[in-house]
């Protein structure tokens, strides 16, 4: 999981005036800084169990391992990796894997767990709406749970997905659906309703989704994507969709509705099947 969020902003990022360096930072480079504070606190939490992975468990759920199928011997490229817990998993499953990240404390900490596993996973620091082509492309291209709110150009981020993988090659992302920002506002991305209608300003964010309570402060910008935005764009970079799923059920309880948790995931104990809370996508790129 690399960006769920509680819906703690607590004000607008306002706190730097005019021709400051700061105010001249743009939304990514607020952002890098944001999740470089988190990783200390996201490392050592019960919430991503990162000695008992580290041992040899996986982090992997069901969902995604059903929707990627079998890897064994696949180059693997995981988008948005954090501090690679999912990578390493992928990897013991026999995948070619690697991972990107634009935070420098995340793939610091994913190449010393990695050392420390003994896996052979290669982790990158990019911001995935830059990504350069690489000299070999992958089989498979995967990213999940609470990434989209962290890019502001769909566009970039299909199209590197799109020289990323070989012809034919696939492409599947799990997330938690954009409706829950219209069901409790801030929940998502903070856009107060399904559909973006202005562009993110920065907000003052303190704890984290794995502690509340954790002594860190920060600002940080989130975007909202409906649905159809999301297939729009990597339709438009040249992706062919495959499936398209909605589920009512989450791996986080990202609302407070989601009360009721069975088998790892969360639902809305009253009325569990009422409205989607997360999403899947598959698509292929196309051949040529």
């Amino acid at each position: 999981m690399t960006g769920t969020h509680p819906g703690t902003g607590t004000g607008p990022g306002t706190g730097t005036g005019p021709g400051t360096a700061a105010a001249a930072e743009t939304p990514q480079a607020v952002n890098r800084d944001a999740w470089d504070l988190r990783t200390g606190v996201h490392v050592g939490s019960d919430f991503y169990a990162t000695a008992e992975i580290s041992a040899g468990g996986s982090s992997l759920k069901p969902l995604e391992r059903r929707l990627v199928g079998e890897v064994d011997g696949l180059r693997l490229l995981h988008l948005q990796c954090h501090f690679g817990l999912d990578t390493l998993s992928w990897a013991r499953l026999g995948a070619r894997a690697t991972g990107v990240d634009f935070s420098p404390a995340a793939v610091r900490t994913a190449r010393e767990l990695a050392a420390d596993a003994r896996l052979d996973v290669a982790f990158h620091c990019a911001d995935v709406q830059r990504l350069e082509t690489p000299e070999e492309p992958y089989d498979v291209v995967v990213s999940s749970y609470g990434v989209l709110c962290w890019l502001g150009d769909l566009a970039a981020w299909a199209d590197g997905i799109r020289r990323s993988l070989r012809p034919g090659g696939r492409f599947v992302l799990v997330e938690f659906h954009p409706m829950l920002e219209a069901l409790e506002a801030g929940r998502v991305s903070g856009a107060g309703g399904y559909f973006r209608t202005a562009e993110p300003e920065a907000v003052w964010t303190e704890g984290s989704y794995t502690d509340a309570q954790a002594p860190i402060r920060y600002r940080e910008y989130r975007w909202q994507h409906t649905l159809g935005e999301v297939v729009t764009a990597l339709v438009s970079a040249g992706l062919d969709l495959v499936a398209l799923e909605e589920y009512p059920y989450a791996a986080h309880p990202l609302a407070d509705s989601l009360d009721t948790e069975r088998d790892g995931w969360w639902t809305n104990g009253a009325e569990p099947h009422r409205y989607p809370c997360m999403f899947s996508v598959v698509a292929a790129r196309r051949d040529g």
